[in-house]
C-alpha cells in the first residue's frame, strides 16, 4: 500500500496545469520510494507515460536496446524510424519524438527517466542528446512532463540542477525525496497490518531509519527482534550486504565515503573536516566535496559551535541504518536477540534515540508550536582555562534567530519506563546552565526540553528544571499540542 508522499504528489501534480512542457528533477538515496512514487503519481493521474530505467554500469548498446524496446511499448506500434540502425542516443531520441509526434491523445504525457546518471554512462553521449531531446523538441510542445530520476544526489545536482550550461534555468521542479520521519514510518508500518507497539516502532526505526523499502520488507508474521535478526543478520538477509552496494550505486569515490561515514558513525559528538582528515590520515580538501556529498544525500549533518563562524562546523552521522550497519552488524558473527538484551545495546539506544530526535527538529517544533520561528541548531563546549575549573559541553541547542534570545536546549533519554531526574543529574544540567550563562554574560533565556520513550517521574527536581517534556507518543503524531 502507498503511503505519504503528499507534498511530492503534490509538487508533481502542479506541473500537469501548467500550459507548457516541464522538466522536474527526482533525486533521493536507493531504496528512498522514488520510483514508486512516481509510478503512483502516473497511476493516481491515469497518465500515458514511458518509463526507461538506466542498469549500473550497462554497456551503452544494451542501454540503447532497452531504451528503444521501450518506446516500442510506448507507441504500442513500432515506428518506421524504429527499423533504422541505432548506432548512438541521438538517433534513439529521435525515434523517441519521432514516436510522440504520432500518439493520438493530446494529454499530458510523462517521460520517465529512472537512474538517469547510469544511463550517462562515460563517453556515452547520452546526456548531450538529452538535452537536445529537449531544448529543441520538448519545450515546443506544451503536453510533456519530462521526470528525471536518480540515487546519485552529486551526480542529479552537480550535472542538472546546477547545469550552467546546456540545461541551464530549464527545470521547473526539483523534488529530494528524503526518508520517512517517525509518523510516516508507523503509517507504512500499521498499513502492512503490523500490530506493533510505538517502542518497537522506535526500535525499528533506530535501525533502519525511514527508508521506504527496508520498512516495506517486514514481515508482520515477525516479532520486530525477529525481523531485525532476520534482515540484518541472517545469513541471506537482505540488508546483510546493503551498506557496501548503497554507497556504491551513490557515490563515484565510495571508499572515502564510506571510510568517513565509518568514522562519525562510532562517535555520536561527531568531528570537525579536519579531525575527520587527520584520522583518515588525509589532507582536509580531500574530504570537503565527500562531506558535501554525504550532507546532501542526507546521511550527515553539520553544526556549528554557538557563537562561533562555520570553520567551527562538527559533522555527525545522522543516518540509521549506517549509524546501525557500523555499530552492530559489522561483526558477522553476532546475534540480534543477544545484542538487544546487552547493556552496550542500552547504552547505544541512548545516542541513537539523540540521533533520531535531531532528525526530527522540525517535527519537535511542530509540536512546541514554534514551527513558524527560524531556528538554528547548535552544540556549544566550554573548556576551562585552569585546570581546577569546570567544563561544559551542550550537544544540541536551538537557538531562536528571531531576535527574542531564546534557546532551548535538548535532553533526550531512551528508557523501558519512566526516567528519573536524580539530584546529580539536576546538579550537572544546572552547573552546565550556569556555566554557559557566564560565559554569554546572561544575555538568554534558556528552557530544558526533555523528550523521553516512556515520561518523567514528577519529582522535586522535574519541577524546578524542565520546562516541556515530549514523549515518543508525540513523535510518532508530529503533530501541535493542543
Amino acid at each position: 500500500m502507498f503511503v505519504a508522499r503528499e507534498n511530492e504528489l503534490k509538487t508533481l501534480g502542479s506541473l500537469l496545469k501548467v500550459d507548457k512542457s516541464s522538466l522536474c528533477v527526482v533525486y533521493g538515496r536507493r531504496r528512498i520510494g522514488k520510483t514508486e512514487t512516481i509510478r503512483y503519481f502516473i497511476k493516481s493521474n491515469n497518465l500515458q507515460a514511458l518509463e526507461i530505467t538506466g542498469v549500473y554500469k550497462e554497456a551503452k548498446k544494451n542501454q540503447i536496446k532497452s531504451f528503444v524496446r521501450a518506446i516500442n511499448r510506448f507507441g504500442l506500434q513500432k515506428s518506421e524510424t524504429s527499423n533504422l540502425p541505432l548506432n548512438d542516443w541521438g538517433d534513439a531520441f529521435y525515434l523517441l519524438e519521432d514516436t510522440i509526434e504520432k500518439l493520438q491523445r493530446k494529454e499530458k504525457k510523462v517521460i520517465f527517466l529512472d537512474e538517469f546518471p547510469w544511463l550517462d554512462s562515460a563517453k556515452s553521449g547520452f546526456f548531450e542528446a538529452f538535452s537536445h531531446f529537449w531544448n529543441n523538441f520538448c519545450t515546443n510542445r506544451d503536453d510533456l512532463l519530462v521526470i528525471v530520476c536518480g540515487s546519485a544526489a552529486s551526480y542529479m545536482m552537480n550535472k542538472i540542477i546546477k547545469n550552467k550550461k546546456t540545461l541551464h534555468n530549464r527545470i521547473a521542479q526539483k523534488i529530494s525525496l528524503n526518508s520517512f520521519d517517525l509518523k510516516d514510518a508507523k503509517r507504512l508500518i500499521d498499513s502492512k497490518g503490523c500490530h506493533y507497539s510505538n517502542k518497537s516502532i522506535v526500535d525499528i526505526y533506530m535501525a533502519l531509519g525511514g527508508v521506504a523499502k527496508y520498512l516495506d520488507d517486514i514481515d508482520c508474521s515477525l516479532t520486530p527482534n525477529e525481523n531485525l535478526q532476520n534482515m540484518c543478520f541472517s545469513k541471506d538477509g537482505i540488508l546483510v550486504n546493503e551498506y557496501e552496494d548503497l554507497y556504491e550505486s551513490l557515490f563515484e569515490r565510495a571508499t572515502i565515503h564510506r571510510k568517513i561515514m565509518n568514522l562519525l558513525a562510532l562517535k555520536w559528538s561527531g568531528y570537525s573536516q579536519k579531525e575527520v582528515a587527520i584520522l583518515l590520515k588525509t589532507s582536509p580538501s580531500s574530504v570537503t566535496i565527500p562531506l558535501k556529498e554525504l550532507e546532501i544525500s542526507g546521511f550527515i549533518s553539520s553544526m556549528t559551535k554557538f557563537g562561533q563562524k562555520s570553520r567551527d562546523k562538527v559533522y555527525r552521522a545522522t543516518d540509521c541504518f549506517s549509524y546501525f550497519h557500523n555499530k552492530w552488524m559489522k561483526d558477522i558473527n553476532n546475534d540480534w536477540n543477544t545484542i538487544f538484551l546487552s547493556q552496550s545495546y542500552k547504552s547505544w539506544a541512548g545516542f541513537a534515540f539523540e540521533n533520531i530526535c535531531h532528525i526530527h527538529t522540525d517535527t519537535i517544533k511542530n509540536i512546541l508550536g514554534i514551527s513558524g520561528v527560524a531556528t538554528q541548531t547548535h552544540y556549544w563546549n566550554y573548556k576551562s582555562e585552569n585546570e581546577s575549573g569546570s567544563g561544559a559541553q551542550i550537544d544540541r541547542m536551538l537557538e531562536y534567530t528571531n531576535g527574542s534570545k531564546n534557546i532551548d536546549i535538548i535532553e533526550c533519554k531512551y528508557h523501558n519506563s519512566e526516567y528519573t531526574i536524580t539530584k546529580e543529574y539536576r546538579d550537572e544540567l544546572i552547573n552546565k546552565l550556569n556555566i554557559f550563562n557566564q560565559q554569554t554574560n546572561n544575555r538568554y533565556n534558556i528552557r530544558l526540553i526533555f523528550i523521553t520513550a516512556n515520561g518523567l517521574v514528577k519529582n522535586q527536581y522535574y519541577n524546578e528544571i524542565v520546562h516541556k517534556e515530549l514523549t515518543i507518543e508525540e513523535l510518532l503524531i508530529g503533530d501541535k499540542r493542543q
